[in-house]
């Protein structure tokens, strides 16, 4: 709760971390523009990207706009610059999203990152793997609040719920919010961390970004 005259910060940033026994190796970062609700993700590691144009370039983070554009920030020979991934049209605004895959961080081997040794917060998403030390995929994606309720309330709606823990691959998962001044208050951040088979991937982690699936809460009537 925001107290009477507490300045409100622009963005709120978390880290992604996964404990292991009794160390935190850390995935990367989740900042939130506040106000506008836009999504960066800084991946702990800066890996190299050349699927297509052939010319390494260092991956500085992705950015998920609230106008429904998606971009990398590279940095390369020639400075940094922004690559438009997905334009304004190609995928829905954030506000608009029912359910929506963003994000998936493939690491073979999760020993290799850099162990976290800062003080972990509450804030903080961290996915516990008890023993396990096998290929992980972090799995990022958004839920809208509306279709949860209209699904408790016996409305046909093209979600389902899954427990992750439960699950044969599954790990670890939580939640957090957009939060209600980015104008998408009901918006969920859904994060999850399962086990997978990494045997033809090249380097230690690669990121996929989904298409957009076009599941809007525009349809769904409370």
């Amino acid at each position: 709760m925001i107290e009477k005259g507490e300045k409100i910060k622009k963005s709120v940033s978390y880290k992604i971390l996964i404990k292991s026994k009794n160390d935190y190796f850390n995935v990367g970062t989740i900042i939130i523009r506040t106000y506008t609700g836009d999504i960066l993700y800084t991946p702990s590691t800066k890996f190299l990207d050349n699927s297509n144009t052939g010319i390494k370039k260092e991956i500085d983070h992705v950015s998920w706009h609230a106008s429904g554009r998606v971009s990398i920030k590279h940095k390369d020979n020639n400075g940094e610059k922004y690559i438009i991934v997905q334009k304004c049209g190609d995928r829905q605004k954030i506000s608009e999203i029912g359910f929506q895959k963003i994000l998936k961080d493939l690491i073979k081997n999760f020993n290799e990152l850099l162990k976290y040794q800062k003080q972990v917060v509450p804030l903080d998403v961290v996915f516990s793997v008890n023993n396990y030390s096998g290929p992980v995929l972090f799995d990022f994606s958004i839920v809208s609040g509306r279709l949860i309720v209209a699904k408790h309330q016996g409305q046909k709606v093209p979600i389902k719920s899954v427990n992750i823990k439960k699950e044969k691959d599954g790990l670890d998962s939580t939640i957090r919010a957009l939060g209600h001044h980015s104008g998408s208050g009901d918006v969920i951040l859904q994060y999850s961390l399962r086990k997978t088979t990494a045997e033809n991937l090249r380097t230690n982690r690669q990121i996929f970004i989904p298409h957009d699936i076009k599941i809007s809460k525009l349809n769904v009537k409370l």
